[in-house]
């Protein structure tokens, strides 16, 4: 994929020729070439497709020609579903991912319904905008139609087993070719039960056997007559209707005393649910043969009792080295506490979902699995042993992993894009600029900006707690300066970033003006948040015991700041009232839907 990006003519996009991209875009494609994951980059607002080997298969017939173009044209047929998700990322800068999320696309000429594991995180320019998206995602279709199959035949199964078979007897007088019958053996040929009690000819009942096995059966009959062995026989019979139904049938030949054949009784069961069944448990084993995902079976002492090919493959030992061993031998000294709590769950009936842990192969390696375990019960209903199904998610840990290194060195190269602009402006202020007032306020508001993003990326870019935001004031002014109280909140990125910006410029006014300009001066910071049909927050900046305030004369760029920028990002009111004993700064805004309230840190 490098060369093929390389040899485009980038200049022909919206993008550019690759010595014109931004440095950021150019990180981004050269952190996902080499990656061993499935990774798509969309950049721009025409959401411009990058992409590596790993993913290339993904698309299908859809490449190369979606490469370097536009995501409306290659996946038209998904973009109702695929563009809002982007348009989300690109607005809100917040990473969106799912599990297993089912998508409609047309990638090998014809329809079908995919299944992913997706994470769709924001790229940031040097500013905090977003320029693009990128996309880590895993294909899981095939363990999805595994899973719906194998609930699809768990049913049919259950459901034959469940189902009662119907007995009905006959006599034939071989002497006569004529049978005798009761209603229900009648039925099962389609004959009136009051012909079949009078007897009827057995030339009737041979022409609801499906022709397939009328020359099959006629033979048994007569094998049966001249050696008088029991004759017992499986075969098709048609309804009027069409349906078909599976009958086993036993009889026997009797003679005269002249050593004539005389009479075959006998009896027949509808096996048509065990017949059904039969093909649904073959099709269940098929299933259970051809999985990629190992699926064992074990008893309530932890016994292993079976044993599929996909288990050989990702553990390393046969079914004949494990049948009959403990599971145990699968799981490291110091996970052994989960079997049992697992083999708990199961005697109370429970089903363990997606589990994920950490079990050893033959070869002495650990490797993660997500585990999805069932109880099996006996025929009484009651819980005999345990179904698991074990799926190897190693790639998906390295992935999610690789995008924790992706990030980190996003943010380290965040940090040193800020240092550089903090730089250029120092370079740009020479001379006695470069202690003026306004450059000093300039580069503190960058580091209240570089502080921010440090908030927001100590884990995954989505969100940050009010308290640490709070708490970046009290490291750099004293703790003994403030009242602090409020709940518990977590903010999404952009409304952290901007009120991080505005106490900055708070505190650096009340520094410099205000209460924090005199020894005995404090701040009071409260915040509550308003329940009901409208929730909101209502957070309250107070200083006291400073210098008289007096109304300016005009509003310079920090009152601006924090009554446009951060009232327009939190979408609420901001108000500054410079009462004569203190700077007052009150605001009210509504709960927005990405905040979490009462997460503890």
């Amino acid at each position: 994929m490098g060369e093929l990006i390389r040899a485009l003519d980038w200049s022909r996009t919206s993008l550019g020729s690759i010595a014109e991209w931004p440095p950021h875009l150019k990180s981004a494609v050269g952190l996902m070439l080499p990656a061993k994951v499935q990774i798509v980059l969309f950049w721009g607002p025409d959401f411009v497709a990058l992409y590596n080997d790993t993913y290339r298969p993904t698309i299908g017939d859809k490449h190369p020609r979606a490469l370097g173009r536009p995501a409306r044209e290659n996946w038209s047929e998904l973009w109702n579903d695929l563009e809002p998700l982007l348009k989300q990322v690109l607005i809100t800068g917040e990473t969106v991912s799912a599990k297993d999320r089912p998508f409609y696309i047309e990638r090998r000429g014809y329809p079908e319904t995919v299944y992913f594991d997706i994470s769709y995180s924001p790229v940031h320019d040097p500013s905090g905008a977003v320029d693009g998206v990128l996309c880590i995602v895993e294909e899981t279709t095939q363990r999805i139609a595994a899973e719906q199959a194998l609930a699809r035949t768990e049913e049919r199964l259950s459901y034959a087993l469940q189902a009662a078979g119907m007995i009905g007897t006959f006599d034939t007088d071989l002497r006569t070719d004529t049978v005798y019958s009761d209603a229900r053996f009648a039925t099962m040929f389609s004959l009136d039960p009051q012909k079949g009690e009078s007897g009827a000819p057995l030339a009737d009942y041979l022409t609801a056997i499906h022709p397939d096995d009328v020359e099959r059966v006629s033979e048994a009959i007569q094998q049966a007559v001249m050696t008088g062995e029991k004759c017992i026989l499986e075969y098709r019979v048609v309804s009027r209707d069409g349906t078909i139904h599976w009958l086993e049938v036993h009889g026997q030949c009797l003679y005269d005393e002249a050593g004539t054949p005389w009479r075959m009784p006998g009896v027949a069961v509808d096996i048509s649910d065990r017949k059904r069944a039969e093909l649904a448990s073959a099709r269940l084993a098929a299933i259970v043969e051809s999985s990629d995902d190992a699926i064992v079976s074990k008893n309530l002492d932890g016994i292993i009792t079976s044993w599929n090919i996909g288990a050989e493959r990702l553990f390393g030992y046969s079914a004949h080295e494990v049948v009959g061993k403990p599971i145990t031998i699968l799981i490291p000294e110091d996970r052994l506490d989960e079997e049992l709590d697992i083999l708990a769950r199961l005697r109370r009936g429970e089903r363990v979902d997606h589990f994920e842990t950490i079990r050893r192969r033959k070869d002495g390696s650990l490797a993660d699995f997500s585990l999805t375990i069932s109880p099996i019960r006996n025929n009484d209903g009651r819980i005999i042993g345990a179904s698991k199904i074990a799926r190897d998610i190693t790639e998906r840990k390295a992935a999610e992993r690789l995008h924790a290194t992706l990030l980190r060195e996003m943010k380290h190269r965040l940090k040193n894009n800020l240092s550089t602009v903090l730089a250029i402006a120092r370079q740009s202020f020479r001379g006695h600029e470069s202690e003026s007032d306004d450059f000093r306020k300039f580069e503190a508001r960058l580091l209240a900006l570089s502080n921010g993003h440090d908030l927001i990326t100590r884990e995954n870019w989505d969100s940050a707690e009010l308290k640490d935001v709070i708490a970046q004031l009290l490291t750099m002014h004293g703790r003994q300066r403030f009242e602090i109280d409020g709940p518990d909140l977590r903010l999404s990125p952009k409304s952290a970033l901007a009120l991080t910006l505005a106490l900055h410029e708070l505190a650096t006014n009340a520094a410099k003006y205000g209460a924090l300009s005199v020894p005995t001066g404090r701040v009071i910071i409260k915040w509550s948040i308003k329940h009901g049909d409208s929730p909101g927050l209502t957070f309250f900046w107070q200083e006291r015991n400073g210098p008289e305030v007096r109304s300016p004369s005009r509003k310079g760029f920090g009152s601006q700041l924090i009554e446009r920028v951060l009232a327009g990002e939190l979408q609420g009111k901001v108000q500054i009232n410079y009462d004569p004993t203190g700077i007052v700064c009150e605001i009210d805004a509504p709960l927005s839907a990405e905040w979490e309230e009462g997460v503890q840190t």
